[in-house]
């Protein structure tokens, strides 16, 4: 049976949405170029906020956040988040022309390890469109407990040497910020159904901005010293984890395939460790990445 045109017209707004994503998150790279600095003080926050590819991104990021809502609107989680893979499709050889180069074999053996793993791991961790919502009390845990999580991420991030393990926890923390946020972001539209006006100091409602700003400012800085492909990835790769991991341990769902898909969904990890690492490779060496700072050569 060929899918509905629901289901097609979700798949549409699911790719729009990868395509606004990526487009936002070459912004935030080129910024990165410009602003060389760890993202640490009031001047460079300054400097980033005084730029204009920073609103630049932040347009394409509620164009992404937009689609993204139509998408799920018309087709099923199932259908839409293993969608995510594309912004690799669509980000690294994009984020290459603008450098000047070309894409490296390295670089598509790391994207295509890195996509082929995701979809896969999305298809055995994702569940479909049921499932309740956080309530209060979870609203409020999830979210204090993102925000204490994702500020030791970065104080983490500040303290180390290497520019690539920097990269991975800002990148890391801004995937598990975006995915906690479309489970805010969920409750909260129901509190709004449900509740009205009363919803504005529903904890979710409350705990959605903070987690989507402290996304943008974690993506952004996770930019610096390295390219696209790899912090691209692990953020697609911590946002749909971090959304299924709130949504079984809070909101009722469970995960697919039992434990033979708990075993595929590690080894898909694995896989999607091996594609990134080639990505970061790539990034540290690459002779086009002017921002890349002395400790990056040492990664290699």
């Amino acid at each position: 049976m060929l899918p509905s045109y629901g289901i097609w017209l979700g798949i549409a707004f699911g790719v729009l949405s990868c395509a606004a994503y990526t487009a936002a998150a070459v912004a935030q790279r080129r910024l990165a170029v410009h602003l060389t600095e760890p993202l640490t003080g009031r001047r460079q926050i300054g400097l980033l906020l005084r730029h204009p590819l920073w609103w630049v991104s932040l347009v394409f990021n509620g164009g992404r956040a937009g689609f993204q809502v139509a998408a799920v609107g018309f087709a099923p989680l199932t259908v839409v988040q293993p969608l995510g893979v594309l912004v690799l499709v669509f980000g690294i050889p994009w984020s290459a022309r603008l450098g000047g180069r070309g894409v490296s074999r390295a670089e598509w053996h790391g994207a295509a390890y890195t996509m082929v793993a995701l979809g896969v791991l999305l298809a055995v961790t994702v569940t479909g469109d049921q499932g309740g919502v956080l309530s209060e009390t979870d609203s409020t845990l999830v979210g204090s407990g993102t925000v204490l999580l994702l500020a030791g991420a970065a104080w983490l991030a500040g303290r180390v040497s290497s520019a690539a393990w920097r990269s991975y926890l800002l990148a890391g923390a801004a995937g598990v910020a975006f995915g906690v946020s479309s489970a805010t972001v969920k409750t909260a539209l129901w509190a709004f159904a449900s509740w009205g006006a009363v919803a504005f100091v529903h904890p979710a409602t409350l705990a959605t901005p903070v987690l989507a700003v402290l996304g943008l400012f974690l993506a952004q800085a996770a930019y610096q010293g390295m390219d696209l492909g790899a912090p691209l990835g692990i953020t697609t790769l911590a946002n749909p984890v971090s959304a299924a991991i709130v949504g079984v341990a809070f909101m009722g769902e469970t995960y697919s395939g039992g434990w033979l898909g708990g075993f595929i969904a590690v080894a898909c990890a694995l896989v999607a460790a091996h594609g990134i690492r080639l990505l970061t490779v790539v990034s540290v060496d690459s002779p086009g990445d002017t921002t890349r700072p002395p400790e990056a050569e040492s990664h290699t």
